[in-house]
């Protein structure tokens, strides 16, 4: 008689490699999603210090009222990925600096703060994403 199908031995074992193919492949893939959303927070620090230095060449001043700049008090980016603050730079007053931070939420939130001042110090977490 001839045998057609697989026996159980035969789906286990491809269950089995499946799995451990898939433990390998799904850490990789969750990082780059991570870092790929980062030009997400990029991008919206980048809008709103555009929007701070048109403000500071009318006013003389830079603002932490987002709402100053027709943004929202703290700023979402487009996909809700992060929120976006501003504050004054250290003990510098706003008629000198200021910073923005944006905070990543959800899945995001182990990818830490990333902030960009008035003067163009960039920062990530404890590493230096932002290019150049």
């Amino acid at each position: 008689m001839k045998q057609n199908g697989f026996t159980l031995m035969e789906v286990m074992i491809t269950l089995l490699i499946v799995g451990i193919l898939m433990s390998f492949a799904l850490p990789s893939y969750n990082n780059y999603v991570v870092r790929a959303n980062r030009t997400e927070a990029m991008n919206g620090l980048l809008n709103i210090m555009r929007a701070q230095e048109n403000f500071f060449a009318n006013e003389f001043t830079y603002t932490t009222d987002l709402t100053n700049l027709n943004f929202n008090t703290t700023q979402a980016t487009y996909s809700g990925i992060y929120n976006i603050t501003a504050a004054t730079c250290g003990s510098d007053p706003l008629t000198e600096c200021v910073k923005l931070t944006a905070t990543p939420l959800g899945n995001q939130a182990s990818d830490g703060n990333m902030t960009l001042t008035s003067r163009g110090e960039r920062t990530h977490g404890t590493n230096n994403f932002w290019p150049k």
